[in-house]
Formats: C-alpha cells, sequence, structure tokens
C-alpha cells in the first residue's frame, strides 16, 4: 500500500508519523491507545504540535501518514469533524513564514506576449501555447 504513494510524498508521511510517534512517546500514550488512536488523541497532538509552528498543509499531510498507517495495519481511522476542527484552528496560528505569497495574476496580454514568443510553425511551440490557453480560459471559468 505504501507503494502507491510518491517517494517524496512518502518521505513527509513518513515524518508526520515520527513526530506522532514522538508526541505518544513524550506523553507515555501506551501502544494499543496509538493505534488506533482516537480523534481526541489526534486531535491533542495537531494542536500542541502544529498550531503555531507550521501551515495547513504539513498539518494534513502530517495527518495522511497516519492515516496510511493506519490502513497499511488495518486499524480504524478515527479522524472525524473534531480533528477538522482542530486542524482549522491550528492552521490560523500559523506563522506567516508558512504561507506563500500570492503571485501576480495571469492575463491577456501575458498570453499575446507568449504568442508573439511562439513559433506557431514548430509542433512543439503550437503544443505549449495551447496547454497556456487551456489553462488561462478554465482557470477564468
Amino acid at each position: 500500500m505504501a507503494r502507491c504513494v510518491l517517494p517524496n510524498t512518502l518521505k513527509n508521511y513518513a515524518a508526520g508519523l515520527a513526530r506522532f510517534t514522538k508526541f505518544c512517546d513524550d506523553f507515555t500514550i501506551p501502544e494499543v491507545k496509538r493505534m488506533p488512536a482516537s480523534e481526541l488523541l489526534l486531535s491533542t497532538f495537531i494542536t500542541s504540535h502544529g498550531a503555531g509552528s507550521v501551515g495547513k498543509g504539513a498539518i494534513k499531510t502530517w495527518l495522511l501518514g497516519i492515516e496510511l498507517w493506519h490502513r497499511i495495519n488495518d486499524a480504524p481511522w478515527l479522524g472525524g469533524a473534531v480533528l477538522q476542527q482542530a486542524v482549522e484552528g491550528s492552521s490560523r496560528l500559523a506563522p506567516l513564514s508558512s504561507r506563500l505569497a500570492k503571485w501576480d495574476p495571469v492575463t491577456i496580454e501575458h498570453l499575446r506576449c507568449l504568442r508573439r514568443h511562439l513559433d506557431l510553425m514548430n509542433s512543439f511551440d503550437i503544443a505549449v501555447f495551447a496547454i497556456a490557453c487551456i489553462a488561462f480560459w478554465c482557470c477564468c471559468r
């Protein structure tokens, strides 16, 4: 089951699982309570280790790693509404450095500039322009 996940993603999942294991070790959570992990335990982990230190993406990746570990071990995943609220609340406390700055929007003028610099007799350039137009108009939709 772990092979269905890309290697870099699996590395990020493993980081979340390692953090969860260290959290459980630090608070002497017995092994039998770690899997299946209760929603309260998962929420406590997220609010104590994620809040104010990492963004929502990292928190969700941690949880996906723990969830995958549960699935590999055929244990039920008990994450629900309370855990989702813990994720939302913790992510609001994330430092500004954990968020990417917004980029300026792509405009029609960008497409025109791209078109001027492509050779529409070249099949690769045609494909590039077609994909750029499709992406632009799909985002506009």
